[in-house]
């Protein structure tokens, strides 16, 4: 489940999130986005895009501990149907 919920979240932001940047997670189920690109080219601050997705029920978590100034954790721990749930809801109200 875990290595398919990656798959596709990897190729999801890829082919639909220009500006955001992901690898594949090596022995996690976190994903990190850097979204660095993604903000400037829209005038966001991690901030508002981060809240933005929580306002639509995706619970991403602040990466910037981790990662990078512009980045995001998403945990991919979940069933299938709510990744692809999230990652909707994402592109339709988001991104």
């Amino acid at each position: 489940v875990l290595e398919k919920n990656a798959t596709y979240a990897y190729n999801y932001i890829k082919d639909n999130f220009k500006g955001v940047e992901a690898a594949l997670p090596q022995g996690t189920y976190m994903l990190f986005l850097d979204c660095t690109q993604w903000c400037r080219e829209h005038g966001k601050t991690i901030d508002e895009l981060q809240l933005a997705g929580v306002e639509v029920g995706v619970m991403w978590q602040d990466g910037r501990q981790f990662h990078g100034d512009y980045a995001i954790r998403m945990n991919l721990a979940l069933p299938h149907s709510r990744i692809v749930e999230a990652f909707d809801r994402l592109e339709k109200y988001v991104f």
